[in-house]
């Protein structure tokens, strides 16, 4: 399973006064969970001045492309994100949102909500480190179905609520370490409600003993549940790579 994640590096000039400037980046992840956001959002990093919609950054519900980096030079960054094609009256953005960005500091900007009722989780990011002699990984877990019940995670085959319990809308875990040695091929998780154990979706983490190449090791990971919960269509558990702190 292909798991893509768009990396947004904002290069940031900071002023700390008349004299004195320091300059570095700040690394920013957007993730479109809006449902029904097909076919992608758009971003502009110019808040609302007209941009190219052909060549503008396009966000796909549940993925992103790595590929795809963005640039910018300050540390209060304006950015408005369209539904694409455009449908909001008056070409009205669907978020219209002021970033402020530390040099040094990694943040992750989840757009969720619905398309009426859009919404943001910002989160700025201290994943673990994992030392050469830890052949680990790390997870952390978060709720992203607007108007979900609360859930829980386990892996398959252990008691529901093994690895996260109670997860409301926009609740995140911490991170936990998970062994990526070469006798695992895969760790799989279950999304389920927590109060009838109903199971909402599950994703298979793979790609560990790979013999030519280990995609998750002293890697982090973000798997966040999204969707709306009266469309099992929209229903999906992806996983996103959490980056360490440029600091």
């Amino acid at each position: 399973m292909k798991h893509i994640i768009t990396i947004l590096t904002i290069l940031i000039i900071a002023s700390c006064s008349k004299e004195q400037t320091f300059s570095g980046t700040a690394s920013l992840t957007l993730i479109n969970a809006v449902p029904n956001s097909t076919p992608s959002l758009v971003t502009n990093f110019s808040g609302t001045d007209p941009i190219n919609y052909r060549n503008a950054l396009k966000l796909e519900y549940g993925k992103a492309d790595k590929g795809q980096l963005n640039l910018s030079y300050t540390g209060e960054q304006r950015l408005a994100i369209y539904k694409y094609p455009d449908t909001n009256a008056h070409n009205a953005p669907l978020y219209d949102l002021t970033l402020h960005l530390q040099v040094g500091a990694t943040y992750t900007l989840f757009l969720t909500g619905t398309l009426t009722v859009p919404d943001t989780m910002f989160t700025i990011d201290n994943p673990p480190y994992h030392p050469i002699s830890d052949s680990s990984l790390g997870i952390r877990f978060v709720n992203l179905m607007a108007g979900s019940v609360p859930v829980s995670v386990n892996l398959a085959g252990r008691a529901h609520g093994s690895e996260a319990n109670n997860l409301s809308y926009k609740s995140m875990t911490g991170f936990t370490n998970y062994a990526a040695t070469a006798g695992i091929s895969k760790y799989t998780f279950e999304f389920r409600n927590t109060a009838t154990g109903a199971l909402i979706s599950s994703l298979d983490v793979g790609d560990i003993n790979k013999a030519s190449f280990n995609a998750r090791r002293y890697r982090n990971f973000t798997l966040a549940l999204i969707g709306s919960p009266g469309d099992p269509t929209t229903h999906k558990a992806m996983l996103i790579e959490t980056f360490t702190s440029l600091n």
